[in-house]
């Protein structure tokens, strides 16, 4: 290949790497609310699956999808890949691991969707209605034909433990990287605006969350969140996150400061809007 393509094809890769990561903050926060849809479907699915015993196969197969419709736990592995498969695995070790959790998870849903695909469209074939053998398959392959479809019931109900299992380690994981992303503030905002995800995930209040994010000091990550929805112009969130810094701490400066700062610009904003209608 000749020098300069080779050049180019090299500058390209590291103009795409200085874009992804300045928006690796986005990204991150992305991956964290494809993370919750994905473990919340599979939850529903395994809770279905002990009541009755089975699993449709539409549902494994709108968590799975395929290459042209790929569904969540498919585009959660594809993120995962992107923001840590060729990042710094020492300085990133969680996510490497993490990277590597949810790509087995995304290989064991694709096994167990192949063997539902199995149990569930070509058993019936040797079943009569009241599920008995039909006599031509059983004196066809004796009994090859049952033992295989038991097995394929014992490796849906193995899997499903594992994938069980697996989810709940990525869940655990993914707590315990929350710490390194107390420069994140747009994940804080998630955060804050979804709290039922803190406690689905975690069982845990967003304000225990802050508490190990930010070292003991959990009002200062309402602070940093505030600070984030004032720079989008967001006053009235910007207000809300200074409230719940204050309702921690009531001494906090940082929180009355700017809440001081957003009062007025409110006020002033309504005194405008009422004007503009006289």
């Amino acid at each position: 290949m000749p020098r300069a393509v080779i050049d180019r094809e090299s500058l390209d890769g590291q103009q795409h790497n200085r874009w992804f990561a300045g928006r690796r903050d986005f990204f991150v926060t992305s991956m964290l609310k494809g993370f919750y849809r994905t473990a919340s479907g599979f939850l529903q699915i395994y809770q279905d699956y002990l009541k009755t015993g089975s699993v449709p196969y539409d549902e494994i197969d709108k968590l799975v999808g395929t290459e042209n419709r790929k569904g969540c736990l498919w585009r959660l592995k594809d993120d995962c890949h992107q923001l840590w498969r060729h990042g710094d695995a020492a300085f990133e070790l969680n996510g490497s691991l993490l990277d590597w959790i949810v790509g087995s998870l995304f290989h064991e849903a694709m096994k167990l969707k192949e063997n539902i695909y199995l149990f569930e469209f070509y058993a019936p074939l040797a079943h009569d209605r009241k599920g008995v053998w039909r006599q031509e398959i059983q004196h066809f392959c004796g009994g090859e034909c049952r033992r295989f479809m038991e097995r394929i019931s014992h490796e849906v109900d193995r899997q499903m433990e594992n994938l069980g299992f697996m989810f709940g380690r990525a869940i655990y994981l993914l707590r315990t990287m929350l710490p390194t992303q107390a420069h994140n503030p747009l994940l804080l905002r998630y955060l804050i605006e979804h709290r039922d995800v803190v406690g689905e995930l975690w069982s845990e209040s967003l304000d225990d969350i802050f508490k190990d994010m930010f070292h003991g000091v959990p009002e200062s990550g309402y602070c940093l969140a505030a600070q984030s929805y004032f720079d989008g112009n967001w006053y009235e969130k910007s207000l809300d996150a200074c409230q719940e810094a204050l309702r921690l701490n009531a001494h906090c400066d940082e929180a009355m400061q700017r809440r001081g700062q957003l009062e007025a610009l409110l006020r002033k904003t309504k005194e405008n809007h009422q004007g503009n209608f006289r």
